[in-house]
């Protein structure tokens, strides 16, 4: 069991880029270069693409994980800057009952309205934000066998797709595992809705000499 993580820092001073950036969809195909053709019904779960973007110090990285080996010598060579990958099966095949780890997450933290809502707004979607995003958070955590520590929450721009936008926000902190199994699948498949859109990617970081080994 392992995957790719392939770190790609864009050239934001090209129109293209910059455009990219702020379309979901148009990230989504960029990205779909990293992996092979064909890959049928559901091409992006085939090939196990999750990613999302950071921006730090000024410099926009988009941090891609993938099934197989990417192939980056298909991504144009003028939209980057720096392009690093490395095998996640490391982090992997570390966790076990017990590990603390750090972790981050860019989610789309929503509700399905039920039935004590208006006509009008049952069965539609609502965005969590503060306490409640943070307690969606530790629920789908939790689902997927992690025992949240603490988070942070940070709201994020939405996301901008063709049949309209999807929110983000960004959570942070430490968790300790109690279903390695469980907590392998999320790094895999990834958590929540618009996984297609640079949600749902949990990266993990070992707390080494805070652990029961």
């Amino acid at each position: 069991m392992t995957g790719w993580l392939t770190r790609i820092t864009v050239a934001t001073h090209h129109r293209d880029i910059r455009r990219m950036l702020t379309d979901g969809q148009a990230q989504h195909r960029y990205l779909m270069r990293l992996v092979d053709d064909d890959l049928g019904e559901h091409p992006r779960r085939t090939a196990g693409l999750l990613y999302r973007i950071e921006n730090i110090d000024a410099t926009t990285t988009m941090l891609v994980q993938t099934a197989q080996e990417p192939r980056t010598e298909r991504l144009p060579s003028s939209s980057l800057m720096a392009v690093q990958t490395r095998q996640i099966g490391p982090i992997i095949g570390a966790l076990h009952p017990g590990r603390l780890v750090k972790y981050r997450i860019v989610a789309n933290p929503t509700k399905r309205w039920g039935n004590s809502a208006a006509p009008e707004q049952q069965g539609k979607l609502r965005v969590l934000r503060g306490d409640s995003a943070q307690q969606w958070w530790i629920d789908r955590a939790d689902g997927h066998g992690l025992d949240i520590n603490s988070t942070q929450w940070r709201p994020l721009p939405d996301v901008t797709v063709k049949r309209g936008r999807h929110a983000m926000a960004q959570f942070d902190g430490t968790a300790t595992v109690r279903d390695a199994a469980a907590v392998r699948d999320a790094i895999l498949t990834g958590i929540g809705r618009a996984r297609s859109y640079g949600c749902g990617l949990l990266s993990l970081a070992l707390i080494k000499g805070l652990t029961d080994d």
